[in-house]
């Protein structure tokens, strides 16, 4: 019972860092990285300058940012590892979701690893990151792969909110739950394609 009881709060916790801080996070960085639509390589860079110029904004990271992600990866992968995948055999919306839901818990996790490594330990200057950003995706193999971990990343949050809504007990009855699927779907749409902009936009600095 005791063990039932700590499991169910685990996952209680666990979707719940997947909306605050990290879902606030992706949030914020879409619409940070947004500035190249209206200010270009400028804007962009000044918005990596005032990021990193914070007050402690690397405890801030490590705290609000990292600890969630590395529980949240750690107890979702075990998840996926437990997790029945039925989806040939009960093909209906929600199971196709909770299955792609696992999946792209992996691509992000791998994707996030890539990308905080490259911009964010091995580089420090504006300049240096956005060149390096802007080399990367010009390789069209690389532009793929990121737009593939980008879209698996705002799947996997956007659908992550129809998991935490019912879960928590939000949203319960069949309709609500119809209304919400697609929001979140709208969400997922609106959110990609800003996204996938933003790296086009990059690309072509």
């Amino acid at each position: 019972m005791n063990y039932k009881k700590s499991n169910f709060l685990i996952r209680k916790v666990h979707s719940l860092l997947a909306i605050i801080p990290m879902g606030l996070f992706i949030i914020l960085h879409i619409t940070l990285n947004s500035s190249v639509f209206y200010g270009g390589i400028t804007a962009y860079k000044t918005v990596i300058n005032v990021m990193q110029n914070i007050p402690l904004i690397t405890e801030a990271e490590i705290i609000i940012i990292a600890i969630p992600i590395i529980f949240h990866a750690i107890y979702g992968l075990w998840i996926v590892y437990l997790a029945k995948n039925n989806v040939l055999t009960y093909t209906y919306y929600r199971n196709w979701a909770f299955y792609l839901q696992r999946i792209t818990a992996v691509i992000t996790l791998i994707y996030l690893l890539f990308h905080v490594a490259i911009l964010r330990f091995l580089n420090h200057d504006a300049s240096v990151i956005i060149s390096v950003l802007n080399r990367t995706l010009q390789n069209p193999l690389f532009f793929i792969l990121y737009v593939i971990g980008v879209l698996s990343a705002i799947y996997h949050f956007t659908n992550g909110i129809f998991s935490f809504l019912i879960s928590w007990g939000v949203i319960v009855n069949d309709k609500s739950q119809k209304v919400l699927q697609y929001i979140v779907l709208l969400l997922f749409v609106l959110l990609g394609g800003l996204s996938v902009g933003i790296l086009g936009k990059i690309t072509y600095f």
